[in-house]
């Protein structure tokens, strides 16, 4: 009954009767009263923050917003933005945590007794935990445990995008990647590629698109992704032409069409300092020293002397092994993290010569003594310019 309702007649005897009922009804109700908006949904609820939950998993979107000029903060259910209203805008003052938790092993604070209490609930009497079906795994938030079963197990996603597929758990992030979707599908194969990166490391490797098709030779089946590989191509391995560089040691017919192959092949058959492996069994020949060290460290493991050989040559293997192995440094110079002017002369604007610095770097008296003279000279001559002007 409101309280300015006054009650002088048998009417508004009736009146307010007929309020108490109706309120008795609604209070007393079990049927839903609230009903979802969203496409063919038919769920039903008590509560108006039920609801507001419900059509926020479907569309993500938070449609309580704060009416407050310059504050931009939205809610999904209508009772957390009242909440923030009275904490935010309608307080005088700032809350001041000074309600401690009641267990002694817990430090925090809370503004009210409330809080306190639904923090001692919650975390300390009996902390929700939201098991998952599918597995072992524990969340503290339905929304997480919610999250772990379609990314891990089910992969049945609420939203899809409908260019590549790609999954969501709320509707404005479809929504979102759908407008900046793009796919990169290829002519050859048709595989398609949410990123352009993707898609042109695809066809570098597998030689599709317009790169296999412009640099494809004509003789054979070979494709190039420079026009520079397939010239080379051409000339190597189509070319009428006679090779133009031969070897020319007597009794060696071989000719190249690459002059830096003959060189390689003089220096490692002819001229060339031959390294022979000294290990039993072995008799390999290498051209340096370093692919010598290469070999006794792949197939023999090891740098010291091969079984059946004498100290001579296991002496010459290991010196070959140690002119791979071993680093030259540079030589440190003497003077390396000496200052090559003194600090004297730099905070005095002194310009000495590099005989005196040194001296003065080494604190010899003499020198000292010097400089203390001029220094004071200089100071003189300062004083009498300045009492002249």
């Amino acid at each position: 009954m409101r309280p300015d309702l006054l009650i002088t007649s048998d009417s508004d005897l009736d009146v307010a009767l007929e309020e108490f009922k109706q309120k008795k009804a609604r209070r007393d109700s079990i049927g839903p009263k609230y009903t979802c908006s969203i496409g063919n949904c038919e769920a039903s609820f008590k509560r108006l923050d039920q609801l507001d939950r419900h059509e926020f998993h479907h569309t993500g979107i938070k449609k309580h917003a704060c009416p407050y000029e310059g504050c931009d903060k939205t809610y999904s259910i209508l009772t957390h933005l009242k909440r923030h209203q009275r904490s935010t805008h309608d307080r005088t003052a700032a809350p001041q945590k000074t309600i401690k938790c009641t267990l002694p092993e817990c430090s925090k604070m809370f503004t009210s007794a409330c809080n306190m209490q639904r923090h001692v609930r919650e975390a300390h009497e009996a902390p929700r935990e939201y098991a998952c079906t599918h597995c072992t795994a524990k969340f503290r938030q339905k929304m997480k445990l919610r999250r772990h079963v379609i990314q891990q197990h089910t992969q049945e996603y609420p939203h899809r995008c409908e260019k590549c597929g790609r999954g969501f758990y709320q509707q404005w992030q479809q929504e979102s990647h759908q407008r900046s979707c793009k796919l990169y599908e290829c002519a050859d194969c048709e595989q398609k590629f949410d990123k352009w990166s993707l898609f042109t490391k695809h066809c570098r490797e597998t030689l599709h698109g317009r790169g296999g098709e412009r640099h494809k030779c004509e003789h054979c089946s070979c494709s190039y992704e420079k026009a520079s590989a397939l010239d080379k191509h051409l000339a190597t391995k189509h070319s009428t032409t006679v090779a133009t560089f031969a070897c020319t040691e007597p009794g060696c017919n071989r000719s190249y069409s690459y002059e830096r192959n003959l060189r390689q092949h003089v220096v490692t058959v002819h001229t060339g300092r031959r390294f022979e492996c000294l290990a039993a069994g072995c008799g390999r020949c290498f051209s340096s020293a370093q692919n010598l060290s290469k070999h006794l460290l792949r197939d023999h493991n090891t740098k010291e002397q091969p079984t059946g050989t004498t100290e001579a040559e296991a002496a010459a293997a290991t010196e070959a092994a140690e002119v791979a192995t071993v680093k030259t440094t540079r030589k440190r110079r003497r003077d390396a993290g000496q200052s090559t002017r003194s600090q004297l002369a730099k905070l005095s604007c002194l310009v000495l010569d590099k005989s005196m610095d040194k001296a003065v770097r080494q604190r010899q008296t003499e020198a000292l003594t010097s400089v203390a003279q001029e220094l004071q000279q200089q100071q003189e001559l300062m004083e009498d310019l300045l009492s002249d002007a």
